[in-house]
């Protein structure tokens, strides 16, 4: 069985280079330190609702050397919860929240607003189809996640590969 591994996901969604990238609910960050590591003259913005795990991973990234991590106690699930400027991002990583999200219109609304126009989204959640991850009542199929963002002014660019249990999908913001 195949898991995701963020650098191949990251690799496949263009982050490099000196691009503003969010790491939308980065948790414990396993996506905010592989980003930073493809940014060079960028900024990676670790945006969560948990406090302690942004303190864990400012401590981690310090300890790895990492001086472009940015954490942000932020609210995904409100409007301007998030204390960016709007079209501040030139990418944005939305990995395994989706599922946690209640108000998912909500989230996609705030995701817009962080994200420039023709920004890019990457999407990666857990597959319905399968066993792991949260329970099955939680899981948002990626025909449902792409009528969420289609509903909001996105278009899907492609999938890319995540492995067996997850999907992943680029958006761009028109």
């Amino acid at each position: 069985m195949k898991f995701l591994d963020p650098h191949d996901a990251l690799k496949q969604f263009g982050v490099y280079g000196a691009q503003d990238v969010g790491d939308l609910g980065s948790g414990a960050g396993h996506f905010s330190l592989a980003a930073a590591r493809r940014l060079e003259g960028g900024r990676l913005f670790a945006i969560d609702v948990e406090k302690g795990m942004l303190s864990r991973l400012v401590s981690e990234a310090r300890s790895s050397g990492f001086g472009n991590i940015h954490a942000l106690w932020g609210d995904l699930a409100r409007l301007s919860g998030v204390p960016l400027a709007d079209a501040s991002l030139d990418r944005a990583i939305a990995a395994n929240i989706l599922f946690q999200v209640h108000d998912r219109d909500l989230f996609v609304q705030e995701v817009k607003r962080l994200v420039k126009p023709g920004g890019k989204v990457l999407l990666i959640d857990w597959r319905d189809t399968h066993g792991y991850g949260p329970a099955q009542s939680h899981k948002v199929s990626p025909e449902s996640a792409h009528a969420l963002f289609r509903r909001h002014g996105f278009t899907k660019e492609r999938d890319i590969e995540t492995g067996d249990v997850q999907y992943g999908m680029i958006f761009v913001r028109a």
